[in-house]
């Protein structure tokens, strides 16, 4: 992993842009989303283009396409970030038609998570960090700290480092990068030159819509793989969209991950939910097993 360095900030003045390299956008999440935009930066002009609605089955637009205009909105110095109008599937698709380490070195401010996993990682491996953070249509419903983190950063003002509370599952303390994010999508790029190192990372999961026995399988793959061997600690976000877990999701991870002699957090405010705080991937975090406390952002101050 190349040494990490922030991309350039949301900056007063700077128009924000609206991206879909994912699934397919309905307009009126869009709507709402926007209108949700435009009140938590409203020192900003947001930009989104009819792309952004474009649909192929279940994709918004063809590969190339969603490639091209992914590639176009990052590329450009005016703009102070770029927003995914949302996940669902698609980001794999494109990940042999992106040019990474051109897309890196422009040091766009890319934002989402979910599908997003798929290029968050790769981009933080080419050295850029990247965040983990509310997708357009996932605004209407944030809760109050997470509208904050983002309606700072867009104001260019960075909301790290942070310290977030969830529930200790398993003691000890790790520092490293941290890389990650859905777990279903992590776990799809397995095999590909796309997978993240990550040796010494503080690995965030979150996940949706996922029955226990395959957060079970899932993180079966990942230790059959060897990579969750080489992680320094397991921070875990949300595992539903609901504002408290169905029963069962939790315990079934926590079973699997507490034997891995290393740090685990779980129950931490980031995910398909409410509570979804921006994560800089890339950048450094200390993950602590005994308080249950995920510190991100250090070498952000």
């Amino acid at each position: 992993m190349n040494q990490a360095r922030p991309p350039r900030w949301p900056a007063t003045g700077l128009p924000l842009a609206v991206a879909a390299p994912a699934g397919r956008v309905a307009p009126e999440a869009l709507e709402q989303g926007l209108a949700a935009l435009a009140e938590l930066a409203p020192q900003c002009r947001v930009d989104c283009s009819e792309a952004v609605l474009a649909s192929l089955e279940y994709l918004a637009g063809p590969d190339a396409e969603r490639a091209a205009n992914l590639s176009a909105l990052m590329s450009d110095p005016a703009l102070g970030a770029v927003l995914a109008a949302r996940g669902g599937f698609g980001c794999l698709r494109l990940l042999p038609l992106l040019d990474l380490p051109a897309l890196a070195k422009t040091g766009a401010c890319l934002i989402g998570f979910s599908d997003l996993t798929a290029l968050l990682n790769p981009l933080a491996a080419q050295g850029l960090v990247t965040v983990h953070g509310p997708v357009v249509t996932q605004l209407p419903r944030l809760d109050q700290a997470s509208r904050a983190d983002l309606a700072a950063l867009l104001a260019g003002r960075r909301p790290w480092p942070a310290a977030l509370s969830g529930k200790a599952v398993a003691p000890g303390q790790a520092v490293g990068p941290l890389l990650g994010g859905n777990l279903t999508t992590l776990c799809s790029m397995l095999g590909s030159p796309w997978f993240p190192d990550l040796g010494g990372a503080v690995l965030v999961l979150e996940e949706t819509g996922e029955a226990p026995y395959r957060l079970d399988r899932l993180i079966s793959q990942l230790e059959l793989s060897g990579a969750l061997a080489l992680v320094a600690g397991v921070a875990v976000g949300r595992l539903s969209d609901q504002d408290n877990d169905p029963p069962g999701l939790a315990p079934a991870l926590a079973r699997r991950l507490e034997g891995l002699g290393k740090p685990v957090v779980m129950n931490l405010p980031f995910g398909h939910g409410a509570a979804n705080r921006s994560l800089p991937l890339g950048a450094m975090a200390e993950l602590n097993g005994n308080t249950g406390v995920l510190t991100v952002g250090l070498d952000l101050a």
